[in-house]
């Protein structure tokens, strides 16, 4: 009896260890199916995002290539409408090599000192330029008071 008693409680027990394990089996198996779901998720989003930033970096690399002078304003401050004229367009020939140049390499106080302090002739007269105010960016906006220089006679 003894052994048959040993053989009901090993099968008992070989039993239960079966059933629990295929208990344990089922229970395990959703997490893991939800954890390969999250992973396989997560994995997707990551290659989405890196594509993300390869496209955003390839854009930045060109917009910082583009990033030239093409574009010269000039603001002068003086009364007469034609003389005016004239003088920008001295001020926009004495800025001529700027244009075209990389903004970063530019430094927008030599910018400035291309102009500041010239004495320039326009219409057979001499002018006295002094920049108020300079903007360097993809178009340079340079604002400019012209004095008209006084000969003197000797």
């Amino acid at each position: 009896m003894k052994a048959e008693k040993i053989k009901v409680l090993a099968t008992g027990l070989l039993l239960g260890i079966l059933i629990g394990a295929a208990g344990l089996n089922a229970v395990m198996g959703k997490h893991l199916d939800r954890a390969e779901f999250e992973i396989l998720k997560l994995r997707t989003e990551l290659e989405d995002k890196s594509e993300q930033l390869e496209s955003t970096e390839k854009e930045l690399k060109v917009k910082k290539q583009a990033s030239v002078v093409n574009e010269i304003t000039i603001h002068v401050n003086y009364a007469d409408e034609y003389k005016k004229l004239k003088i920008e367009s001295e001020v926009k020939k004495l800025l001529s090599d700027v244009k075209g140049q990389e903004v970063r390499s530019l430094d927008p106080l030599l910018v400035t000192n291309i102009v500041d302090g010239r004495t320039i002739s326009a219409d057979n007269r001499k002018y006295n330029l002094t920049v108020r105010g300079t903007l360097v960016s993809e178009k340079i906006i340079m604002y400019v008071d012209a004095g008209e220089v006084k000969e003197h006679a000797l």
